[in-house]
């Protein structure tokens, strides 16, 4: 991948992470899904150290064009970005190659969606003890909704994420096979 091209992907995340992050204040919804997503997809490249650059620097921006101080705008982002982070290195420890379409070729399907799963619960559990360290006095059934919400939509954006990418790297189907002319055995 050219430098052009990751610098436009990182672009693009950012802006949808912006609009999930200002919608979600209207839609009770999180940043925290696009945000895994983003490190999840980026990763494979091995400039991760840019994109969690990029991230904490949209959301502090985001957090201080919302009305927040810096130093909450800082904590804001400390609370996306590290579950995030933990998101993508869990995925990419546990089902190995799975973004790229190899991997683990040995374990089933069922297994290897366990083990998103668990990555997607560890991490947004992270996401609600730092939630927990920055804003106490939440509810236990905000943490309860927010904690089956986060997992379930970090596993749709995910998993639909993934299906989107293998059909955009699909080769074309107009190849022709490779055909031998004659056989060779009987030199």
């Amino acid at each position: 991948m050219t430098v052009a091209r990751y610098a436009a992907r990182t672009a693009a995340f950012a802006v949808t992470y912006l609009l999930a992050f200002w919608a979600g204040a209207f839609l009770f919804l999180s940043p925290l899904p696009v945000a895994a997503l983003w490190m999840l997809v980026q990763g494979r490249w091995g400039l991760r150290r840019f994109d969690v650059i990029t991230l904490v620097t949209a959301t502090t921006v985001a957090g201080i064009l919302g009305g927040t101080h810096l130093l909450s705008s800082l904590g804001l982002a400390a609370m996306v970005t590290l579950p995030a982070l933990m998101f993508a290195v869990l995925v990419d420890r546990w089902a190995p190659g799975w973004w790229q379409g190899h991997g683990d070729r040995f374990r089933s399907p069922q297994s290897r969606l366990v083990r998103i799963a668990g990555a997607a619960a560890l991490s947004v559990a992270a996401y609600l003890v730092l939630q927990a360290v920055l804003m106490p006095g939440i509810s236990a059934f905000a943490v309860i909704f927010t904690l089956v919400r986060d997992v379930a939509a970090i596993l749709l954006l995910t998993l639909a994420g993934r299906v989107l990418a293998r059909k955009l790297s699909a080769a074309p189907a107009t190849v022709a096979p490779l055909v031998r002319a004659g056989d060779r055995s009987h030199r």
